[in-house]
């Protein structure tokens, strides 16, 4: 089914979904949610004792390629976990839900992608980040090629299979869709384990469970994901800020010039959004995904 198309208005706001008596609620509700988001700090923790050992090496590569393989045990230790809890609970049922799209959708969530990222450019940098924790932040982003593979690659696969795959997937079911991505998000930003990216993770991830949620398409998350690190990335070579501290307003000669772009790209998205019914119309689930 593609995203083009005449609105579906036959679509119920609402999907509840009992499996079983047993298992009254589809797996996870919120407080599930919330204990998922701790199975992935606890392993995050473990992991991280390890490699503050690591940096005795003092060897970046050795430091990045180590962190790589931590990411990929508390990410992937923590899908793994969430996944096999799924497939007990449910045994008939698909992991993932995931619809086809068109290249033509990818160049739509592109653009969108991009306005977005510049309207909430403004908020990532609300806070300051102290200096103590600059070479935290330094650490996570450097010019390395492990490095650029944990961040613009790994993170936004596993996360997206995580917090939309599995978590957002579990509370449409169970929750209104405005209290399912509302909750989502709450708990993606918190996963961040720091104040200064809660921010822009949540805005961030509230676009993509609105994506998600539309066209229930696992790829197109991971594509918005993708683009978001991907740009963080590439602030390394365009700024001598942190990371955490770079904005677009530090490529602009004057102020006038970097709030004139953001208020272009709030109209344009508001003008995207008062036709989006007919462009992303909600997705219907074949039947092997429902009842």
């Amino acid at each position: 089914m593609l995203i083009f198309g005449p609105k579906n208005l036959n679509l119920p706001v609402r999907t509840m979904e009992n499996p079983s008596k047993k298992h009254p609620w589809y797996y996870p509700n919120i407080s599930q949610g919330f204990g998922i988001v701790l199975i992935f700090i606890f392993l995050s923790f473990i992991t991280g004792v390890l490699m503050s050992a690591a940096n005795l090496t003092r060897n970046k590569v050795i430091v990045d390629i180590l962190e790589l393989l931590g990411y990929l045990v508390a990410a992937g230790g923590t899908l793994l976990i969430i996944t096999q809890i799924k497939t007990r609970v449910y045994v008939n049922k698909p992991l993932f839900r995931h619809h086809q799209v068109t290249p033509a959708d990818y160049i739509i969530i592109l653009i969108l992608s991009l306005l977005v990222i510049i309207v909430i450019d403004p908020l990532t940098n609300l806070f300051p980040v102290p200096e103590q924790f600059h070479d935290l932040f330094e650490t996570m982003f450097s010019k390395t090629i492990p490095a650029f593979i944990t961040v613009v690659i790994v993170a936004p696969v596993l996360e997206e299979l995580i917090f939309r795959g599995i978590i957002q997937e579990g509370f449409l079911k169970n929750y209104s869709p405005l209290k399912a991505i509302i909750w989502t998000n709450l708990l993606f930003g918190f996963a961040h384990l720091n104040p200064w990216q809660f921010i822009g993770a949540f805005f961030m991830g509230v676009f993509i469970s609105w994506v998600y949620y539309k066209t229930r398409n696992l790829a197109l998350p991971v594509f918005i994901h993708f683009i978001n690190n991907l740009g963080s990335y590439l602030f390394l070579y365009f700024t001598d800020k942190p990371v955490i501290e770079a904005s677009l307003k530090d490529i602009y000669n004057d102020a006038s010039g970097y709030y004139t772009l953001i208020i272009a790209c709030v109209v344009l998205l508001g003008l995207f959004f008062m036709f989006s019914g007919r462009i992303f119309p909600i997705k219907t689930l074949p039947e092997k995904y429902t009842g």
